[in-house]
């Protein structure tokens, strides 16, 4: 299974890329840039139209990167958190969907990866996770990816072969007041 990257909105990539094709247009044909009613003329109004349009192309660039993460029963392809390449599921002790630390309740599950001991990622393992307190590496969090948790779960769960823990669904325990 590959889990994507989601998409960028089109609404904003059409935003951005109109908004600066007019200021551009517009700093060619007389407009002026005011800063608090002193005018400072038409070229930063042409760099402010140049770097919206940018922003909009790389909004369009990002939705043609390569899938950052693709499970399989070989392992995990990783082009994620600076690593770039297979990773077998022998180098792998375990993957966690590892439920968020907020007070506030509110946050999204990450991916952590749990490597082996002695092996060699490509990245150190400088994280230590909420479930057990290894070494890690957190891959990704789930709103950055096209697919549900629930597709995230089954598919780790299909070929994982138990190195894949759930944390996100385990019940939090509610500490009773006095």
């Amino acid at each position: 299974m590959e889990l994507r990257r989601s998409r960028p909105h089109l609404f904003w990539i059409a935003f951005f890329l109109l908004g600066g094709l007019l200021t551009m247009w517009a700093s060619q044909n007389g407009w002026e840039l005011r800063v608090l009613i002193v005018p400072v003329g038409s070229g930063p109004l042409f760099v402010f139209g140049l770097v919206s349009c940018l922003g909009a192309l790389a909004l369009v660039a990002s939705a043609f990167r390569p899938t950052p993460i693709v499970i399989d029963e070989a392992g995990l392809r990783l082009r994620v958190a600076g690593i770039n390449r297979c990773v077998p599921w022998a180098s792998i002790d375990a993957v966690l969907l590892e439920r968020p630390v907020s007070t506030t309740g509110g946050g999204v599950p990450r991916l952590v990866l749990v490597p082996a001991t002695g092996v060699d990622v490509g990245v150190a393992a400088e994280y230590a996770n909420k479930v057990d307190g290894r070494l890690s590496i957190i891959l990704a969090g789930l709103d950055s990816l096209r697919a549900s948790q629930d597709e995230v779960v089954r598919a780790f769960e299909r070929y994982a072969d138990g190195r894949f823990i759930n944390e996100s669904s385990t019940p939090t325990k509610v500490a009773d007041e006095v």
